[in-house]
């Protein structure tokens, strides 16, 4: 800090208290009042203050279809679904829609990953609405900020369908997936958000295609997935990367009671629950 005081007239102390008990959505506009505010609330013990005090809200961001307009699939005339980011406040019920990323105005790309990395949320690879390309393309929306910049591309082959999951801090894991060609991979890496930076984390024992990444207790899961010989045809198994080690543990067979897609598996009471439908 600069020494002056965030609020004139007010113990520093006393004017913290303040500053954390305004509502997350001002953020961008306390950062933009002055310098000092600025650095305040991009300190990490103001967001510890704020959590120990009660002041932190709980939010959702999902993906939401919409129809685009102008769209349409080819004869038939349908109008063409567009993905947007919307964000719910459990605790008040309202719902707003996040600004669009710049260059993406007509939605997000199909099938992209969407994970929160502690005050910023990452979008990262899918298909290109119009060409139905493959994009490497990372994307991060800055809660503080209230902008979106663009990240540093995901590095080595092209990849769609792949596992991610977030350490809700710092960085975000990636690994599987398949390549232009249809090939499952077992290739995977971590993207340093704060660094914007990508590292290259060793191979996984299997490819696995359409896995689910998880990160549970300082380990990345992938689960599930197929390999390009079964295609569609899912496994049971599971790998986990420790952080602490920077190795993959053993493949942990018939994690899964059935081999299904593990889409719907999710960490919950300290334990990764694959929740089955009828």
């Amino acid at each position: 800090m600069s020494g002056m005081e965030l609020i004139p007239g007010l113990p520093n102390d006393i004017a913290r208290e303040c500053l954390i008990r305004a509502p997350y959505n001002n953020f961008s506009n306390i950062a933009s009042t002055c310098k000092d505010w600025k650095v305040e609330i991009h300190l990490p013990e103001f967001f510890r203050h704020r959590k120990a005090a009660g002041c932190s809200k709980h939010v959702m961001v999902m993906t939401q279809t919409r129809v685009n307009p102008r769209g349409n699939l080819g004869l038939k005339c349908q109008a063409m679904l567009v993905y947007r980011l919307v964000l719910c406040e459990p605790d008040t019920g309202d719902w707003c829609e996040l600004p669009s990323v710049p260059g993406l105005s007509d939605g997000l790309p199909m099938f992209c990953q969407v994970v929160g990395v502690g005050s910023n949320l990452v979008v990262m690879g899918g298909l290109d609405p119009d060409t139905f390309e493959i994009r490497n393309a990372v994307y991060v929306y800055n809660f503080i900020s209230a902008r979106w910049w663009r990240g540093a591309d995901m590095p080595g082959v092209r990849r769609i369908f792949f596992g991610c999951a977030s350490d809700l801090d710092r960085m975000a894991y990636v690994a599987g997936g398949h390549d232009g060609d249809k090939n499952a991979l077992k290739s995977a890496m971590a993207y340093d958000v704060a660094a914007n930076m990508w590292v290259q984390l060793p191979e996984m024992e299997r490819e696995r295609d359409e896995c689910k990444g998880i990160f549970h207790l300082g380990q990345f899961h992938v689960i599930g997935g197929y390999c390009t010989e079964r295609q569609g045809q899912f496994e049971s198994s599971a790998e986990q990367f420790d952080i602490a080690t920077f190795q993959w543990s053993p493949v942990q067979d018939n994690l899964l009671l059935t081999g299904r897609c593990p889409r719907t598996c999710v960490a919950a009471d300290g334990k990764i629950i694959h929740v089955l439908g009828r």
